[in-house]
């Protein structure tokens, strides 16, 4: 493609000349990957049971560092460590960005573990779990509107 191999991930004819059947597109690619919700205003979580939702909340909400009682279980992860060498890719997107379910008798909001990540001055919201379980991917429908890679030597 006689461009640099960062311009090429980017590119999705890249990966028609790559002919690995595995590797159909960048997020196939093998490597780390840290998703989630970042903490803007426009990005909301909602919590819906039996087809009715039963809370409204943003990631600023889930900060509860100067309340007396924490209003919702948070898991913190904090990624201190720099880049190492290699290749980066971000990718921004718009829409509803996941949908989750599990199957539970009694459901109970307290039960609920929101998961924080922390790096490079980002907060991440990933995916929650309930009593411990991890709850089942269900939906995405996004629409992808930046991205951009780089090298780290």
């Amino acid at each position: 493609m006689k461009v640099p191999l960062t311009q090429a991930l980017l590119n999705p004819f890249f990966y028609y000349y790559l002919k690995i059947p595995s590797i159909p597109s960048v997020d196939h690619l093998p490597g780390n990957k840290r998703t989630g919700l970042l903490n803007t205003p426009k990005n909301q979580i909602e919590i819906i049971l039996d087809g009715k939702k039963i809370s409204k909340l943003y990631i600023k909400d889930l900060n509860q560092e100067q309340l007396l009682f924490p209003l919702y279980n948070i898991h913190k992860t904090e990624i201190k460590e720099k880049q190492s060498p290699g290749i980066y890719i971000e990718q921004k997107a718009v829409g509803f960005i996941a949908s989750y379910e599990i199957k539970v008798d009694d459901f109970t909001i307290d039960d609920l573990q929101f998961n924080l990540l922390h790096f490079n001055d980002k907060q991440l919201l990933q995916k929650p779990s309930y009593q411990n379980k991890k709850v089942l991917f269900r939906k995405r429908e996004t629409l992808l509107i930046y991205q951009n890679s780089f090298e780290v030597l």
